[in-house]
């Protein structure tokens, strides 16, 4: 997963606006491309058919990458930077690159070129910036573990102060999520906002709040 920034600017929207304009126009692309369509198609059939195989040093390459990225996540509480799911798509993305290239085996070469796609999808799309550590999660469910433990938190006191008052009264949960877990007021703010948005939690009447 990569981000792909949109950056104006006048001289390459100009060409890109009269290259899509030309097409339309007609019909076809304006410029012949590098590579002829058919003798492209008949590269990547034949690709398709390589099945390469991991060696030795590629598989040491990958699970010394993967060991490392588990061994930042052992701190209890630390976000998860890396699972097996993703050590799935390292194999993949390196017998890829080494089906590209018409190779039966898979080098050392194809495995550090995974990585290095895989660290710099990781540093674009999942750094939790309240922590500054990569997070798994982040990429998986769109939402940073510290996000997730303290959307937790906030669930739980409110579920707490249910049992004891039936509705609850949005201050009073404000002012104890403050005291006891030291969250900003306006982060709380936050965190309530969204839980309504998603339905987790809703507004009996103004100014309370009760798990759905």
């Amino acid at each position: 997963m990569f981000v792909l920034k949109e950056v104006p600017n006048k001289e390459v929207d100009g060409k890109m606006s009269e290259h899509i304009l030309e097409i339309h126009r007609k019909g076809t692309s304006p410029t012949e491309p590098p590579i002829p369509i058919e003798l492209l198609r008949k590269y990547i059939s034949y690709a398709k058919t390589i099945k390469p195989v991991l060696t030795e040093e590629a598989m040491q390459r990958i699970k010394n990458f993967y060991l490392a990225m588990r061994t930042a996540s052992e701190p209890e509480g630390s976000p998860i930077a890396i699972t097996a799911r993703q050590l799935e798509s390292l194999i993949r993305i390196a017998e890829a690159r080494a089906r590209v290239a018409l190779r039966t085996e898979v080098l050392a070469e194809d495995a550090e070129a995974a990585i290095n796609i895989m660290k710099k999808s990781l540093e674009e799309v999942g750094i939790d910036f309240s922590s500054q550590k990569i997070d798994i999660d982040l990429i998986m469910t769109g939402k940073p573990k510290s996000l997730r433990d303290k959307l937790q938190i906030l669930l739980s006191v409110l579920a707490e102060m249910e049992r004891e008052t039936g509705m609850v009264e949005r201050i009073a949960l404000i002012n104890r999520l403050e005291a006891e877990y030291t969250i900003p007021r306006n982060e709380i703010e936050r965190l309530i906002m969204q839980l309504l948005r998603e339905g987790t939690i809703y507004e009996p009447r103004e100014g309370y709040l009760k798990k759905t």
